[in-house]
């Protein structure tokens, strides 16, 4: 009868030390790529979310003062809120604006002769930043975000010519992992005022 031997408690224990440690080595590599992973995702959403924000304000802001095909030196009334250009763009704070403009495509002649009438009654839009969310005309547009509004070149909506928009974008989780806040900035001129 042939003697066959097998491994020592000693070989055995080097080898599970040595399998342990390969395994824990991997799961901290899976573990890390994981999270790295999640922020890449987070950072490209806070991108995503501000760009996307500044376009739509963006929009509005390029319409305000939007008087129609009605002369350019012509001021129009919007009855209590003001006249348009003076009154398209007002705010009671930083983190607010209101733009104010005719409808578009209304108060001009179409290509076939038609003419449609001149519509100021509904386009008001107030972008305003409360708590840790952005909202348009109440409605929330951007979560974990703040905006800050500055009129250019000397303050007063009135007689600005242009506006700075800033939004200042957080990471969504809270753990330790969170990325630190992004900000975002364009300027708009006010086209309808110029």
């Amino acid at each position: 009868m042939k003697h066959q031997s097998g491994f020592s408690l000693i070989e055995l224990m080097v080898a599970i030390l040595i399998g342990s440690l390969l395994i824990i080595g991997v799961t901290e590599l899976f573990n890390s790529s994981f999270r790295s992973g999640l922020s890449n995702t987070e950072l490209a959403k806070m991108q995503e979310n501000g760009r996307i924000a500044l376009e739509v304000i963006g929009a509005d802001a390029r319409r305000a003062g939007y008087r129609g095909c009605t002369a350019a030196d012509q001021t129009l009334s919007l009855g209590s809120n003001g006249t348009l250009p003076d009154d398209a763009v007002t705010s009671t704070a930083t983190t607010n604006v209101t733009f104010r403009f005719a409808a578009p495509g209304s108060g001009c002649e179409a290509a076939d002769g038609s003419y449609t009438a001149l519509d100021v009654s509904t386009p008001v839009v107030t972008y305003s930043s409360t708590g840790n969310t952005i909202s348009r005309n109440g409605d929330p547009i951007l979560d974990n975000s703040s905006m800050a509004v500055a009129f250019l070149p000397n303050g007063n909506p009135k007689s600005s010519t242009a506006i700075r928009v800033t939004i200042t974008s957080r990471d969504s989780r809270t753990s330790s992992d969170a990325l630190g806040s992004r900000t975002f900035s364009a300027t708009y001129e006010l086209r309808n005022r110029l």
